[in-house]
């Protein structure tokens, strides 16, 4: 691949393949996601083991999985698309990760909130959550609720931080060599990164 084949403007009909496959892989991203937080019970379950085991299985993917979308970036011939898919997917996981705990504390007592949660409506409160809103129709009552939903919203501000820095500087690294290796100055940029 020669280096102007990196910085030659797309086609419409190349912009548009990309952004489609963009579109595609993000809707069965989230697809998954939502599966993935539907696999949790909705009814109580009074050992421990299984909570426990959800929420290490949870971090566990999740770091992997936004490592991997890192180096996916970095890589992607067209790295600003690639990373607005993986803000997407990466914070649609991040909820996914809330929602399951609110599902669990809900149904081991259904009045830790104003209301009992589902799948869809603790994924609705994750995200009111994160988006600081508080329509108040969904409210944490019990302690643990609360306390949970302080932790989220902790953890919402440096989220919200990390993953743009990190998913973006990214992209403006992987822009950066690919530039540097159109102009034929490789070398000085990767020894910079």
């Amino acid at each position: 691949m020669s280096a102007t084949q990196f910085h030659r403007p797309l086609f419409d009909w190349e912009f548009y393949k990309v952004v489609a496959a963009s579109v595609l892989r993000t809707a069965v991203g989230f697809i998954g996601i939502i599966w993935a937080l539907s696999l949790v019970p909705e009814t109580a379950d009074y050992t421990l083991w299984r909570p426990i085991a959800i929420v290490i299985l949870g971090v566990t993917v999740y770091v992997i999985f936004f490592k991997r979308q890192l180096r996916r970036v970095e890589k992607s011939k067209f790295p600003a698309v690639s990373a607005f898919e993986a803000l997407i997917l990466v914070a649609a996981m991040f909820l996914a990760f809330f929602a399951a705990i609110y599902v669990m504390m809900s149904a081991s007592d259904p009045t830790s909130f104003s209301e009992p949660l589902d799948h869809f409506s603790s994924f609705y409160f994750a995200l009111t959550v994160l988006a600081t809103v508080g329509f108040g129709d969904i409210t944490p009552v019990q302690s643990n609720a609360r306390l949970i939903c302080m932790v989220q919203m902790a953890i919402d501000i440096v989220f919200i931080a990390v993953m743009i820095r990190a998913v973006s500087s990214a992209a403006q690294n992987s822009s950066a060599y690919r530039a540097g290796i159109a102009e034929g100055k490789s070398n000085s940029i990767v020894a910079d990164l």
